[in-house]
């Protein structure tokens, strides 16, 4: 399931804080964005709701974690587009990332090592 933009936005404070938030935190960061406490309980209920996000009470605050790793997120959004944009195609990706001759050939190279597993990263990963 994809996030909005705004919902992005909450998400990326919560990874790079890396752990649990409150609601109160979470409005001091994005005072600049003109946001209502109530717009962003909105926000935090539809991440909850999606999966991306587990809430807890402790007393009278919730407190909000993510559900889902931002590498996780990235690894599914891509998965998907490739599968909606390039009907799955590896190949019709990179034809559209890169117009032939586009790519050097020490580029070509690096990618190939990658793909092989050469680089140090087995299987490319």
């Amino acid at each position: 399931m994809k996030m909005s933009d705004s919902e992005m936005k909450i998400m990326a404070l919560i990874w790079e804080n890396g752990g649990v938030v409150t609601t109160a935190w979470l409005t001091q960061r994005l005072g600049e964005t003109g946001w209502k406490a109530t717009t962003i309980l909105t926000f935090l209920a539809r991440l909850e709701e999606k999966g991306f996000l587990t809430v807890r009470k402790n007393g009278r605050q919730n407190l909000y974690e993510a559900a889902i790793s931002r590498e996780e997120y990235q690894r599914e959004e891509t998965q998907s587009f490739i599968r909606q944009i390039h009907g799955g195609s590896y190949k019709s990706l990179f034809a559209a990332l890169c117009a032939p001759g586009q790519l050097t050939a020490g580029e070509v190279e690096e990618l190939r090592r990658w793909f092989e597993g050469e680089d140090g990263t087995k299987g490319g990963q």
